[in-house]
């Protein structure tokens, strides 16, 4: 199934250009002015002509890879998998972050003294509304964006068109007052402004004609937005004190005050709302479909790849992306410059990914067809690199308090590599084998806090073992079982199989210390014999398997008449969802197939799910 492409070329302009001014428009000018007066007119230049350099550079990616992931499928392309994973997670905390910015800003706007209780309430209602119209199609979704962002255009007109011939050219005086160091530090806090290219190129799939129209829908629309936030900038500060306008908390409606009167201020500060809240619908439209594409190249858990089957939307993805956004939002509110200052050295760190990707790419597929190609193809993205990277320091360097915030967002980055590792465990063949070898020695010392004495007696008990008997024993780890198994079977064989070739040497250790002579270690995959084995094990090993049908069948296969089988497998493990087909005991049993006798039983402990499959081939 495909997401559906019904995108158009002004509707998208309009998408594009609701996504990337949200907050920062309506709030940043003034904080601009707070911390260099007049002088952040300099700030707004200089971060114009970078953003629109900055845009060229998306432009050119999504014109080579103008699919669903957006942004992280330019990672994806450049430096494989584990970085792509981190890209994909950091987008994904930055899209949770910007939304719940977003909402807590629109209120402040709307409702700036109202109980907390209400707002939250309000919150929930958009927040409901909006994944409600994101689950019933891109056609619903779209029309609702392109509403807002004609809203957000006409908003900022309405107060740019009549400011102009307000404008007193003395407030602009002391313009080069602040020194540049100041300046360039102003740009750290109104970056945020252009910041969201990534958002809609999670969009890709849906646009007609990707490749060609997202790349210049991009450049077109960075360059409206620099001419409409210098405007919106040049009005503030040509009609107000620039240190007055500074210290308000929605600017803009107290500019519309000035311009047209206190009460025509209140209405505004209501008209602001929509295009605020719009930006916020932007993201949560766009934000399911880069988990979509994390989970269609199976970096997350299957199920968030799931499209419906008559809206053509990746609805699990919006689910859960809803019951995040919620939960965010509720512990942000009130804390609206907390939440930027989190935002905005996250999403530092994930241009200099995509500059780096630029670099990379035009370096290894010189060749690759290009709709769109940047300027300064080699000299531009190291030049975005060090802008940012310098904006980052004199942040860090001056501003009390940041490196406590930049460390929470590099936590928030790293939580997401346990979630890397089990998720590639479960799909990637290779990652597994490597997995296991590097921490042989500590699982081997910890697996039996899960894999206690007491599982291995049920599946002693239950295989029934005699003295000549041959068993399989599949993923064999550092032989825990194995052991166990081979003396009950001291006339017979155990056929022990682990694709970790240090685990298998542990196992071997612990064979050669007891002197036992019927064990045979096999490294990888076999080519496994039908109705060979006695009895067939495996703890641990289920979760593990890209095509869990393709082995159970041959498992099965490999069984005597009569012959049994008992399987551990672990599923939800410290809150992390297992394989899916682990939590449906129908699924499990059809996986087995018809020539079974099964059971299924299923405990929790020690943070996990023990799933025990048992039975006998009939």
């Amino acid at each position: 199934m495909q997401l559906k492409k019904s995108i158009g070329q002004k509707t998208l302009l309009m998408l594009i250009l609701n996504a990337i001014l949200g907050t920062g428009i309506f709030f940043l000018p003034a904080i601009g002015a707070m911390h260099s007066g007049a002088s952040s007119i300099l700030a707004w230049i200089i971060m114009s002509f970078v953003a629109i350099l900055i845009s060229t550079y998306f432009a050119e990616l999504v014109s080579m890879f103008p699919k669903s992931g957006g942004a992280y499928e330019f990672i994806k392309n450049s430096f494989g998998k584990t970085s792509s994973f981190i890209f994909g997670w950091l987008s994904w905390i930055v899209s949770n972050i910007t939304i719940a910015m977003l909402i807590v800003g629109s209120l402040i706007y709307i409702f700036p003294g109202s109980d907390m209780m209400f707002k939250i309430f309000s919150a929930l209602v958009f927040i409901l509304f909006f994944n409600f119209i994101n689950y019933r199609g891109i056609d619903w979704s779209s029309k609702m964006l392109l509403f807002f962002g004609v809203m957000t255009v006409l908003t900022l007109l309405a107060l740019i068109i009549p400011g102009l011939f307000t404008v007193n050219t003395a407030n602009f005086s002391s313009v080069f007052a602040a020194p540049l160091p100041l300046v360039v530090l102003t740009i750290y806090f109104i970056a945020e402004t252009f910041f969201g290219w990534e958002t809609t190129t999670y969009l890709s799939e849906e646009i007609k004609d990707a490749k060609k129209v997202l790349p210049k829908m991009l450049v077109v629309a960075t360059v409206l937005i620099a001419v409409f936030s210098l405007l919106i900038v040049f009005v503030s500060i040509g009609n107000l004190d620039a240190k007055v306008f500074g210290s308000q908390e929605a600017p803009l409606a107290f500019l519309a005050s000035h311009l047209f009167g206190a009460d025509i201020g209140k209405i505004f500060a209501f008209i602001i709302f929509i295009p605020l809240i719009g930006t916020a619908a932007s993201w949560i439209v766009s934000s399911p479909r880069l988990l979509f594409a994390m989970a269609r190249d199976k970096m997350l858990v299957p199920r968030l790849g799931k499209l419906h089957k008559k809206y053509k939307t990746p609805y699990n993805a919006i689910i859960f992306q809803t019951v995040i956004t919620i939960l965010i939002t509720f512990l942000a509110f009130g804390n609206f410059l907390f939440l930027l200052s989190l935002l905005v050295p996250l999403v530092i760190i994930m241009y200099f990914f995509v500059m780096l990707s630029v670099i990379k790419l035009r370096i290894d597929k010189p060749k690759m067809k290009r709709y769109f190609n940047a300027p300064f193809p080699k000299i531009g993205p190291v030049f975005v690199i060090l802008f940012l990277g310098l904006l980052l320091y004199l942040w860090l360097t001056n501003v009390t308090g940041s490196l406590e915030i930049f460390a929470m967002g590099i936590i928030l980055i790293v939580l997401g590599l346990p979630l890397y590792v089990v998720i590639r465990l479960q799909t990637d063949q290779r990652f597994t084998e490597k997995f296991y070898d590097r921490i042989a020695f500590f699982w081997d010392k910890t697996f039996r806090i899960w894999y206690t004495e007491k599982e291995t007696e049920k599946i002693l008990k239950h295989l029934r073992l005699k003295n000549d008997h041959v068993v399989l024993d599949f993923g064999c780890g550092s032989g825990n079982t194995t052991l166990a198994v081979s003396q009950q079977v001291k006339d017979g064989t155990v056929v022990a199989v682990d694709l970790s070739q240090k685990q298998l040497e542990h196992a071997v250790k612990k064979v050669k210390k007891l002197k036992l002579t019927n064990v045979i270690f096999v490294k990888g995959t076999i080519k496994i014999p039908r109705k060979s084995f006695h009895a067939v094990t495996a703890v641990g090993v289920l979760e593990h398997l890209n095509e869990p049908h393709r082995y159970v069948t041959r498992l099965m296969d490999s069984l005597k008449k009569g012959g049994r089988f008992y399987f551990i497998s672990f599923g939800k493990s410290f809150g992390i969802p297992g394989p899916e087909f682990l939590e449906n005991d129908e699924k499990i049993k059809k996986l087995f197939g018809r020539n079974v006798e099964i059971h299924i039983s299923r405990k929790k402990k020690r943070f996990v799910e023990y799933v025990n499959i048992y039975g006998v081939k009939k």
